[in-house]
């Protein structure tokens, strides 16, 4: 009966070969997935390969041995000088291979070498021993090239993974914050920048507004300064706000538009921006609940502030340096028409109504006797006064107060230059009683 023999592994390299290398070839002729090759190197005893003959056995370990395995056949084969090779089976004539007996990973088949020939070379794909050459005459494979290219996967595993080359951004541009005060143009706003800004601004403009009135015409002067900056910076937002879209900053523009102005910002305050990068930079970081529920109690406590000024404790606009004089002439034209037993004047008035309490006081103030009727608590009064709306044809949005000087309605808080018009004009006996 004829010696079988196996081949074992222990997961152990040849000195003087690379383990890159060596692993990729064994993976090469195993054919086998990562991890059975991990199996086969974990240093345990592993059987490559059983019931070979002598002359199968012989040459799987020169197969082996040059890749770069250290092998063990068990058991040991004849000294080389003196062992007859065995008879191949039936059939092996034909094919020239052997077919392996064993379900365990295979090895590519390869015919044995001559003795006599000294220089010969192992394909580290199929681990066919050949000539020196380039092509593998077995696979066909450029076989330098494969060797290089498993060595240079070897390193990659083994070594760290090289950083990407990159320029290193701006602080603000890194994390995509956009600095929300200021005035340039580069960058995005999202939908909750956007909306703190909105509220922000909200509040700086109703806190002005009374600084506007009490400190006279500077307070107006630089009230008016402030509003212009606060124009300049809410349509920043907008700009920024159409980049983060992925649009150009001049669509902003659409707001202004008193058609479409409320369905254009509505649209930029509920759209989501693009996620990527796009051509104004990387995303914003979208503003904590804590920042945006800050900047509501501050619009909120604006809009408190300026609801607690009252048209009675708010100063005389007519009061103001640059008005007076312009003031004082619509007066002045005004009472030298006016006679106070001739003139009738009729005021319908609201009694939440500012407008309707400064002409109150700017009469008082001239000594004019006005009859004055508060339509939202007299019903009488007001189907009064919607009678003869309807039949002077006046129809539509009205304001307050409505001056009737005459007989003649005139809406919409008329100037004394108007109602002067209306007025009898004093006759000669007045004039002389005065």
């Amino acid at each position: 009966m004829s010696t079988t023999h196996e081949i074992l592994f222990f997961g152990e390299v040849l000195p003087g070969h690379d383990p890159a290398t060596t692993r990729a070839a064994l993976q090469g002729l195993l054919k086998c997935p990562a991890d059975t090759l991990e199996r086969v190197f974990s240093g345990e005893r592993v059987t490559l390969r059983k019931g070979l003959a002598t002359w199968q056995a012989e040459h799987y370990l020169s197969t082996l041995t040059g890749i770069g395995l250290k092998v063990v056949v068990e058991p040991p084969l004849p000294e080389m000088a003196t062992a007859q090779p065995e008879p191949p089976p039936a059939g092996a004539a034909e094919s020239g291979r052997i077919a392996p007996p064993s379900p365990e990973p295979q090895l590519a088949q390869a015919p044995a070498l001559p003795d006599a020939q000294a220089a010969s070379m192992t394909c580290p794909a199929c681990g066919e021993q050949q000539p020196p050459r380039t092509l593998c005459r077995a696979c066909s494979i450029d076989m330098p090239r494969y060797a290089a290219a498993a060595k240079a996967i070897a390193s990659d595993r083994l070594g760290p993974a090289p950083m990407p080359r990159q320029t290193t951004p701006a602080a603000d541009e890194a994390t995509g914050d956009t600095p929300l005060f200021g005035f340039g143009l580069d960058g995005r706003f999202g939908r909750s920048t956007y909306l703190q800004s909105a509220f922000l601004g909200f509040a700086a403009a109703v806190l002005l507004m009374p600084l506007m009135l009490f400190l006279g015409t500077p307070g107006l002067l630089l009230g008016l300064l402030l509003l212009l900056v606060l124009a300049v910076w809410g349509t920043r937002a907008s700009v920024l706000r159409c980049h983060d879209l992925g649009f150009n900053g001049w669509w902003s523009l659409a707001t202004l538009v008193p058609a479409i102005g409320f369905i254009a910002a509505l649209a930029l305050l509920l759209v989501p921006g693009q996620k990527e990068h796009n051509a104004w930079g990387p995303r914003r970081r979208p503003v904590g609940i804590p920042a945006l529920v800050g900047a509501l109690v501050l619009a909120v406590a604006g809009a408190g502030v300026m609801a607690r000024f009252t048209p009675d404790t708010l100063p005389d606009p007519s009061r103001l340096a640059g008005l007076k004089a312009t003031q004082h002439d619509d007066e002045a034209a005004f009472l030298a028409r006016y006679d106070a037993r001739r003139d009738r004047l009729v005021m319908y008035s609201l009694t939440t109504c500012g407008y309707c309490t400064e002409k109150r006081r700017q009469f008082e103030r001239m000594g004019v006797y006005v009859t004055e009727y508060m339509i939202d608590e007299d019903s009488a009064a007001e189907d009064r006064l919607n009678d003869r709306l309807q039949r002077a044809g006046i129809t539509g949005a009205i304001g307050t107060p409505i001056l009737e000087v005459n007989g003649q309605i005139l809406p919409n808080n008329p100037s004394l230059s108007i109602l002067a018009h209306h007025l009898y004009g004093r006759s000669d006996t007045s004039a002389r009683a005065l």
